[in-house]
């Protein structure tokens, strides 16, 4: 599979859906991708997991097979075959998973990510917003930008085979 992942207006692109956060040291899966919504397909969804801890480090989300393991009750779940998410008490989102369609209207027009999709089709492409820790990182993305702790990451378009990680060093795929 090949994916193109959204993290704000930066894209990803890899045949890798997984996401690995450094903690004490040692990388982690945050996230994977396992399974993507397919049009002609009966009884497809999106499928993920994800582990998500709060500012004090305790469990805040963890979904394995896009379904609730682990969860204050709080939280409220919402899901479709191509949309995961995941809302605090307050409204805020922690995590929001879709799946978007190629020629959906947030996606550039022009420029060097829409040269790259039309150029290397992908198997999907989804965009990952939230506020939420990944190991000792704070990340916030909405559709414009991504930043983890104070550092901002805008407009980048990166290719490569392995998954997206998150360390001391910072962000890289």
């Amino acid at each position: 599979m090949k994916y193109a992942i959204m993290l704000g207006s930066n894209m990803f692109i890899g045949t890798d859906g997984v996401f690995t956060v450094e903690i004490n040291g040692t990388l982690k899966e945050f996230f994977k991708v396992r399974e993507i919504f397919r049009e002609r397909s009966y009884g497809s969804f999106l499928v993920v997991d994800c582990d998500i801890k709060d500012i004090d480090n305790k469990r805040e989300v963890k979904l394995f097979k896009s379904k609730p393991v682990a969860a204050d009750e709080n939280i409220q779940f919402g899901f479709n075959e191509k949309e995961i998410s995941a809302t605090r008490p307050d409204g805020s989102v922690i995590i929001k998973i879709e799946q978007l369609k190629d020629d959906d209207s947030t996606l550039p027009k022009s420029g060097p990510i829409r040269e790259q999709l039309k150029e290397n089709p992908v198997d999907a492409i989804l965009r990952i917003t939230g506020n939420f820790y990944a190991g000792d990182f704070e990340v916030n993305i909405d559709n414009e930008s991504m930043k983890i702790d104070d550092a901002t990451v805008n407009g980048n378009l990166s290719i490569g085979t392995g998954g997206m990680q998150i360390t001391r060093q910072g962000f890289s795929m």
